[in-house]
């Protein structure tokens, strides 16, 4: 009797996790995985590469078991994905990575669904934020070097069209660059520094009260 009643309560159990993972949003998934320096500490390594919870832990050197928990949480969030896995000695093991997303064209972007868009900007916002929180916890954007800069803008039509091409051409500029230093660092064997660089267009999630239009002048003609 006993034994039966705990069957039934850890099937209650199964049965309200799954609700509940039907229920969570995509934010709310990446809202969760930015939530906690380990999960942090974990994605920006997966960034890089497949690894597996051991490595992982040797990495980062946070104790197996949290990191083998919160890359579980992430798995089953769907915020990392299984790379490979192969089976050793009895073991299956499994190398993890951060969710790949492929380089779409505008013109594929408009052929998608929201839910597909939405699914794609949710992981990149996810291993985005979470480069910059992690640097953010370690000191490191508070340096003369780093470059931080957000601000609001008002724009048209043809405003939001010009905006799309500068940021085209400004990201075909910094491939650019880290072209040129590969081949600098092929003869110099200069030691590199690795550097985030985050380029966000989007339209607000709320209308500004007062359009910069409707305010006082500060362009000049």
């Amino acid at each position: 009797m006993v034994r039966e009643s705990m069957e039934r309560h850890r099937g209650k159990r199964k049965k309200k996790k799954a609700e509940r993972k039907r229920r969570k949003r995509i934010e709310e998934t990446v809202q969760f995985a930015l939530a906690h320096h380990i999960r942090l500490e974990i994605l920006i390594l997966l960034n890089e590469g497949a690894y597996t919870t051991t490595e992982i832990s040797e990495l980062t050197g946070i104790e197996l078991k949290k990191v083998f928990n919160h890359t579980y949480e992430l798995l089953d969030d769907g915020s990392i994905e299984v790379a490979k896995k192969r089976q050793i000695k009895g073991r299956v093991i499994r190398w993890y990575r951060a969710v790949e997303v492929p380089e779409i064209t505008k013109e594929q972007a408009e052929a998608m669904s929201e839910f597909e868009l939405q699914m794609i900007a949710g992981v990149i916002v996810q291993s985005g934020t979470a480069e910059l929180m992690a640097a953010l916890h370690k000191g490191h954007l508070a340096t003369p070097r780093s470059i931080l800069f957000w601000d609001l803008f008002d724009l048209d039509g043809r405003g939001r069209e010009d905006l799309e091409v500068a940021s085209a051409e400004y990201l075909e500029r910094l491939k650019d660059i880290q072209c040129e230093s590969v081949n600098r660092v092929a003869e110099s064997k200069e030691e590199t520094t690795s550097m985030i660089v985050n380029l966000t267009g989007f339209r607000r999630a709320r209308k500004i009260r007062v359009p910069l239009s409707r305010r006082e002048p500060s362009c000049e003609n």
